[in-house]
C-alpha cells in the first residue's frame, strides 16, 4: 500500500482495518476486471476447487507457506548490514501507516495479510505479468518475452510500496521472486501463500518490536 501523508488525521483501528481491507480487496477486483476487459485472466493460474482433488489447492497453501521462509531469512540478513539506507528500515515502525496497523489485533492483521497476498498477486503477477508477457509476443524481442514480463512486472510492484527507496528495491527483489514462483509452478495459490505468510510474520515482529518499545518507554512505579 502507498505511504499516506502524515499530515492526515490519524484513523481509528476499526478504520485501518477496513481501508486495508478494502484497498487489498479492490486490487483483486481490479486484476479480474483487467483481466476480463484487455486478458489475459488471472484465473487461469487458480487451481479449481474439485472437491475429488484438492491436491493442487493443498500443494499451493503448503509449498507457498514454506515459500515464504527464503524471503523472511533474506530480510533478516539484509537488515544487519551496516548501511544507511538499510538501517532506516529499522525505524519504519514509526511511520504512521506502519504504526497504525500494528495497533490491530492479531486475527486483523493475518486478515489483511492474507488479503495483501490475494490482492496483490491477483493483480502483479496474475495479470500484471502476463499482459506484459503476451504484449511482447512476436515483438522480436532476444529473450523470451516471459523474464522481461517479470522484471518490468516487479519494477512496478516496487514502486507500488513507495515508502523509502530502499524498500521500493526490496519490494521490487521480493516481486521478482512472486513471479519466478508462478513461473516455477504455475499454480498462483503458491506466490499468494508466500507472500501472505511473509506479510503475516513481518507484521507480527514489528507489532511485538513496538509494544517492546512502548513498555520500556513506560516510567517505572
Amino acid at each position: 500500500m502507498s505511504d499516506p501523508s502524515s499530515e492526515q488525521p490519524e484513523q481509528s483501528p476499526d478504520e485501518v482495518f477496513i481501508t486495508a481491507v478494502l484497498f487489498e480487496t479492490a486490487l483483486a477486483v481490479a486484476a479480474l476486471g483487467l483481466g476480463w476487459a484487455l486478458g489475459p485472466s488471472a484465473r487461469q493460474f487458480i487451481p479449481e476447487w474439485n472437491p475429488d482433488d484438492l491436491q493442487p489447492v493443498i500443494e499451493g497453501v503448503w509449498k507457498g507457506t514454506l515459500a515464504a521462509i527464503p524471503m523472511l531469512i533474506f530480510i533478516e540478513l539484509v537488515r544487519r548490514i551496516p548501511w544507511g539506507p538499510i538501517q532506516e528500515l529499522e525505524k519504519l515502525s514509526d511511520d504512521q501507516m506502519i504504526g497504525s496497523l500494528v495497533r490491530l489485533r492479531v486475527p486483523e492483521l493475518l486478515t489483511i495479510s492474507l488479503c495483501a497476498g490475494v490482492g496483490e498477486e491477483l493483480l502483479f503477477r496474475g495479470w500484471l505479468m502476463g499482459w506484459i508477457g503476451e504484449g511482447l509476443i512476436g515483438v522480436g524481442v532476444p529473450v523470451d518475452p516471459i523474464w522481461i514480463a517479470l522484471a518490468l512486472s516487479s519494477l512496478v510492484f516496487g514502486f507500488f510500496h513507495p515508502i523509502t527507496k530502499m524498500y521500493i528495491f526490496l519490494a521490487a527483489v521480493m516481486g521478482l521472486y512472486f513471479g519466478g514462483l508462478l513461473i516455477w509452478s504455475e499454480n498462483l495459490l503458491i506466490p499468494i501463500f508466500a507472500h501472505a505468510v511473509y506479510d503475516a510474520i513481518q507484521l507480527l515482529m514489528t507489532k511485538r518490536q513496538v509494544e517492546r518499545k512502548s513498555k520500556s518507554l513506560q516510567p517505572s512505579s
